[in-house]
């Protein structure tokens, strides 16, 4: 699943430009534009964004090629999503501020392993 591609796909199928998208979820061009290319890693709570001004369910992001049936684990995914857009707006914002710390917790992990394997 490439979710950069995707997002850029429903916004051009919305004939909407990239500053158009970046001044509604109140974010610079260039960093939005980082994350249509696939240059940065986009938030939940952006992603979240994202669909609300393309004004397509989060669960559109994660479909396989978005034509595709998804597999047995993008499904289980894709209903957690669906449960997720049915909580209120706090509730979706806690859950995507601990899913974006445990993510980023992993990275940092990630990173500190890979150099202190450069170092030994």
């Amino acid at each position: 699943m490439n979710i950069p591609a995707v997002i850029k796909k429903f916004r051009k199928d919305k004939s909407l430009s990239q500053q158009q998208v970046a001044d509604a979820i109140k974010m610079n061009r260039v960093q939005y534009t980082r994350i249509e290319t696939g240059k940065a890693e986009v938030t939940t709570s952006t992603l979240q964004k994202i669909a609300k001004v393309l004004d397509v369910p989060m669960t559109d992001f994660f479909k396989e090629d978005n034509n595709a049936e998804a597999n047995s684990y993008d499904k289980n995914i894709l209903e957690k999503v669906k449960l997720i857009e049915q909580l209120d707006e706090p509730q979706q914002k806690s859950l995507f501020i601990f899913i974006d710390t445990a993510i980023a917790n992993k990275r940092l992990r990630d990173t500190l392993n890979n150099a202190l394997s450069v170092a030994s």
